[in-house]
């Protein structure tokens, strides 16, 4: 009679919670930068304006400006923190892309123009052989 009370006991000692806290915490913040990008067209140049909100370190933003298919002009931009950033890039005639990458991977990309569209013609010709 007595084995009743010892066998109730272990198994409500196995109903409790086994781990603490029960609060895990805030968590961390995001590792990937937030930033707000425009790109405008002047005289003869392109004016990238930046606005940074969150940067995890201060780093490198690696600037890539096309024109069509064709890469231009790399750049890098040293953010440091927080703030307002800006750059100057050659407008030409043309469709122009600018892509900016942070560590490697892809932040935006902004356009200028209008692509030009694939001639049909000459995709049969590449298609035929």
């Amino acid at each position: 009679m007595r084995l009743w009370p010892l066998l109730l006991l272990t198994l409500l000692a196995g109903c409790r919670f086994t781990f603490l806290p029960l609060d895990p915490g805030r968590p961390l913040p995001p590792e990937r930068p937030f930033l707000v990008a425009r790109l405008a067209p002047a005289a003869e140049e392109a004016r990238l304006w930046v606005r940074v909100e969150r940067l995890p370190r201060p780093g490198y933003l690696h600037l890539r400006w096309f024109r069509e298919e064709e890469l231009l002009l790399e750049r890098a931009l040293f953010l440091e923190g927080p703030g307002e950033y800006r750059a100057a890039l050659p407008l030409g005639e043309g469709y122009h892309r600018l892509v900016g990458l942070w560590e490697g991977a892809p932040l935006f990309q902004l356009d200028l123009g209008t692509p030009r569209l694939p001639d049909p013609e000459e995709e049969e010709e590449e298609g035929e052989g």
